[in-house]
């Protein structure tokens, strides 16, 4: 097998390695890392002061959907590193999303 037919198979998505490492998809992770870093602070600051009232329940909610969301479509343009960094940034929004709604009782 030639480095040309070599692929890596992630939930029946090809993904053709020679294609992982646009400039693209460096910068994408970059910024996508950028967005992590800062919801840091956030999650610490609600966790210390046990409440969450910068945002609605609902843009925490339909924020970490539409990251899951764009991390698949990043799956399937063969972007790895975006499609990880990008679903990264997701969960840091899910956590969001749980701790808007624990504390909010």
């Amino acid at each position: 097998m030639s480095s040309h037919q070599k692929d890596l198979f992630i939930f029946s998505v090809t993904i053709p390695l020679r294609h992982m490492w646009l400039w693209q998809d460096i910068v994408l992770t970059i910024i996508n890392f950028g967005f992590l870093i800062t919801a840091i602070p956030a999650i610490y600051r609600n966790y210390k002061h046990k409440e969450a009232k910068s945002q609605s329940l609902s843009m925490y909610l339909v924020t970490a959907v539409l990251l899951s969301v764009m991390a698949y479509v990043f799956l399937t343009l063969d972007m790895l590193l975006s499609c990880l960094s990008t679903a990264g940034t997701g969960i840091m929004w899910y956590f969001l999303t749980y701790q808007k709604i624990i504390y909010s009782k």
